[in-house]
């Protein structure tokens, strides 16, 4: 396996502060990323499941000062990938539009990283304009 890395960076419509609200609490993954079906947090720990079964992550860091979330997951079920470390970090472009980059670093067979890569751009953006959809709805 070699190591790799993949990122997306998608600008939503979206307060910032909201968007960097329902990242940093680690919650609510379910309500803004389709696979995932169920996501609890306790304490440092987060639970999320999908149809196929569940995976752990760690909360590395929630940094509030430059808007980082990172996680860590050693295995899951969904990517053919190990010891995926993610973050989402935050960036205002003005008070009603945030940029999000998702970053993934991550362990791969080098035959599978460009279909990895491409699930990551789809989950990723997928994930980024749920965001966007949620944090609308829970304004209006």
């Amino acid at each position: 396996m070699k190591k790799s890395n993949h990122s997306v960076e998608v600008i939503i419509s979206a307060n910032p502060s909201s968007v960097w609200g329902v990242i940093a609490s680690g919650k609510d993954v379910d309500k803004w990323l389709a696979p995932i079906t169920s996501c609890k947090v306790e304490g440092n720990k987060r639970v999320c499941a999908t149809a196929e079964g569940s995976f752990e992550e760690d909360i590395l860091q929630v940094d509030n000062e430059n808007k980082i979330f990172r996680y860590f997951i050693p295995t899951q079920h969904i990517l053919p990938v190990k010891d995926i470390e993610g973050s989402m970090k935050v960036k205002t472009i003005n008070e009603d539009t945030t940029a999000v980059v998702w970053s993934w670093n991550y362990l791969v067979e080098d035959t599978d990283d460009l279909k990895v890569r491409e699930a990551l751009s789809g989950l990723g953006v997928m994930g980024i304009n749920g965001i966007e959809s949620f944090v609308n709805s829970l304004v209006h």
